[in-house]
């Protein structure tokens, strides 16, 4: 096996006994590996479950060749919307709504080709509790697929299911056997550097106000820095310097972690611009160029081979310093950004923003499959995080309670979110899979243990008064710029 953190872990190939004892330990029902059919044969789940038993081959003649043409549609129409997006064309609206189309048909084949099949399958070996706990990974151009967004009769995957994703075997044992930082315990805040997105202040501040008011903030603020000032502007070098490494702190996590406002963080939290390559290693979030004028407005902005603003997959993976130290706790990198789960070429997900920064040490990151609507991504955020706080859930949980938030039509806002956000939460377009299902969790699919409340929460929060918003909000609240 490779080291951990290095390159060779995302491929490296574990025992199955090794796989099983990971699967027991991190509280999941089963790790399954999504393998698509070529030519005329049958694609297949493979589960591995608890210790002691087989890894059982399920067929599913929907992941054929034949039976993935849902699938074949949808990278289709993702191109041409992606592309003409970039290239800002007057066909976007046309190629926006047949991706959306596109994406529906998708998981309405999602789920009776594969998700479907793999309930029932667990079922039949025990398998009783709701939600089922599931970390997947999924093979080749399987892995564009929003897997928990799956149709089911009456209903979507992850209202009976908890999803994480991994890009190999070898990676869900890293992070499984992980620990967690706690998310106060340092949290950083980073506000869109390059101020290009209409929520980014909102949703930065929102959280900083209801959930980490000592967290550091770096990036930009469209009201202005507050009177603390900012940690920094939000550059690659400053945001990897906040990353496990022995270069920033060690294995406790108490060398240079502590008041001085330096060291590893235990919440990294970036809204920004995110965008996949069309070279896996060139995926890219769009951050401060320390090499122009601090913003990222200067040098060669948008350039991937020459914009020193842009943190890309290869800068993650060959950070001077090393990986985690052993023993080392991750923090939780939250990417509120678009296509950082995502590669443009093949579609094979094992080299993403997302999984390079579990890689570098993260115990959870979240990250998009898709472009997604800014309002609703900082909506999405600020339930998230209220869920990982307030209740207490582990980060798979919250990023599904924030989803079922979205799916539930009586959704009310949570303390803490006020002004437009609040607004913007009784939006009915919220329920569309393409505003709640971009995001998803990679890493350690460990539960926290439970408290007083109801494992599986309701999908609607208290109905309290929403408070004023921290800050002016922007006036359109609908169909605004992507990440």
């Amino acid at each position: 096996r490779a080291a951990p953190g290095g390159r060779g872990a995302l491929a490296a190939v574990p025992e199955p006994a090794e796989l099983a004892d990971g699967v027991a330990a991190s509280g999941a029902d089963a790790l399954v590996y999504l393998v698509p059919g070529f030519g005329g044969d049958d694609g297949a789940a493979l589960l591995v479950r608890g210790p002691g038993g087989p890894v059982v081959a399920l067929p599913l003649p929907g992941l054929s060749a034949a039976g993935r043409r849902p699938l074949e549609a949808y990278l289709t129409a993702a191109a041409r919307r992606s592309g003409q997006r970039r290239a800002r064309e007057a066909e976007a609206p046309e190629a926006e709504s047949g991706w959306e189309a596109a994406l529906d048909e998708l998981c309405a084949w999602a789920g009776p080709a594969v998700v479907g099949p793999l309930l029932e399958r667990l079922a039949a070996e025990g398998v009783r509790r709701t939600p089922v706990r599931l970390v997947l990974v999924p093979c080749g151009n399987l892995g564009v697929v929003p897997w928990h967004a799956a149709r089911l009769a009456g209903g979507h995957a992850c209202e009976v299911a908890v999803f994480s994703y991994a890009a190999s075997g070898a990676q869900f044992l890293e992070a499984a056997g992980r620990a967690r930082r706690p998310v106060r315990e340092r949290p950083v805040l980073v506000a869109d550097p390059r101020l290009d997105l209409l929520w980014a202040t909102d949703e930065v501040l929102t959280l900083r106000a209801a959930h980490y008011q000592r967290a550091a903030l770096y990036g930009e603020l469209a009201t202005g820095p507050p009177p603390e000032g900012i940690a920094g502007a939000g550059t690659p070098e400053e945001l990897l310097a906040l990353l496990p490494g022995a270069a920033n702190g060690g294995a406790d996590g108490t060398a240079n972690g502590g008041a001085d406002g330096t060291g590893p963080a235990s919440l990294l939290h970036i809204a920004s611009h995110g965008e996949a390559g069309a070279r896996p290693t060139v995926s890219a979030l769009a951050l401060a160029d320390a090499g122009a004028d601090g913003t990222g407005r200067g040098g060669n902005d948008g350039d991937a081979s020459g914009d020193g603003g842009l943190l890309t997959v290869t800068r993650l993976l060959d950070r001077p310093g090393g990986g985690p130290a052993p023993g080392e706790p991750g923090p939780l990198v939250v990417l509120s950004a678009c296509e950082t789960d995502l590669s443009r070429r093949d579609h094979d997900e094992a080299l993403t923003l997302t999984t390079a920064l579990v890689a570098r040490g993260a115990s959870d990151a979240v990250g998009s499959r898709w472009t997604t609507v800014d309002g609703a991504s900082a909506l999405m955020m600020v339930v998230f995080h209220h869920h990982l706080t307030v209740e207490g859930l582990a980060p798979a949980d919250a990023l599904r309670a924030a989803q079922l938030w979205m799916l539930d039509p009586e959704r009310r806002p949570p303390p803490g979110m006020g002004g437009q956000l609040a607004r913007e939460a009784r939006r009915p377009s919220l329920q569309r899979v393409a505003e709640w299902a971009a995001f998803v969790h990679q890493g350690s699919p460990r539960p926290n243990p439970p408290k007083d409340s109801p494992k599986d929460p309701p999908k609607a929060l208290a109905k309290d008064p929403p408070k004023d918003p921290p800050t002016e909000s922007p006036k359109n609240s609908s169909e605004e710029a992507g990440r």
